[in-house]
């Protein structure tokens, strides 16, 4: 898991690196219209296509008659995900936009599972989860570079969990509330009001449960294309 988590960090810090240089090129080019008002990711409703690597450093659910540690089990799990964004309004320099996210995932195989009364099972499970949340994102324009974007994102939901095998009482739904924040950088958006394509948003996403019962956390990282409404 070490291994993996070094792999997508050195992957994504390529990619930012990559995209950085790319967009100070533009920025060069672009210096005599840094003026012009732009009227896409800050003024216009995006929807974001998004696929997450998320690396979970507890996610176990738990029953009366036993639990799942699926969390040290899975090392990974990746989610496709879909938000919505709408601005809200300006505060000083920065842009306030509401955010509303829905994901999917799956996962499968032979899971060592604690029975509350015996010894440790092995049994073929499988996992669907559905995240769903509401969040506020924060964009802010850096003056010297209008094609690089920072944002942070701070909201909260519930996972839909539901989990099914062939051991008596696997077959069971959870509902486990969360909050999240995503710090991120977009790049490559458009400048011109025609423009459909807004770049993509590169970020990294922390987040909890709320439960007292079922424990939920981890980092996604995640990479999305913006489609300018």
């Amino acid at each position: 898991m070490k291994v993996l988590t070094f792999k997508l960090r050195f992957i994504f810090t390529s990619v930012i690196v990559a995209l950085f240089q790319a967009n100070s090129v533009l920025a060069e080019k672009n210096s005599s219209r840094v003026n012009i008002k732009n009227p896409t990711l800050l003024e216009s409703t995006w929807i974001m296509p998004q696929v997450s690597i998320f690396m979970p450093s507890e996610l176990t659910l738990s029953s009366p008659t036993f639990n799942v540690a699926y969390g040290k089990q899975f090392p990974s799990l990746t989610q496709a995900g879909f938000a919505a964004l709408t601005p809200l309004f300006n505060w000083g320099g920065v842009r306030i936009l509401s955010s509303t996210k829905v994901g999917f995932s799956y996962k499968a195989g032979l899971l060592e599972i604690n029975p509350s009364n015996g010894a440790k099972i092995t049994e073929s499970m499988r996992l669907y989860w559905v995240p769903l949340s509401l969040g506020a994102k924060f964009i802010y324009t850096l003056p010297h570079f209008p094609f690089i974007k920072p944002s942070l994102t701070l909201g909260g939901g519930t996972h839909w969990f539901y989990q099914s095998g062939s051991l008596s009482g696997a077959n069971q739904s959870f509902w486990v509330p969360y909050y999240y924040f995503t710090p991120a950088l977009s790049f490559l958006e458009g400048t011109a009001p025609t423009d459909w394509f807004g770049g993509f948003t590169f970020g990294v996403t922390y987040q909890s449960s709320l439960s007292s019962i079922q424990n939920i956390s981890g980092v996604s990282f995640d990479m999305g294309i913006n489609i300018l409404l």
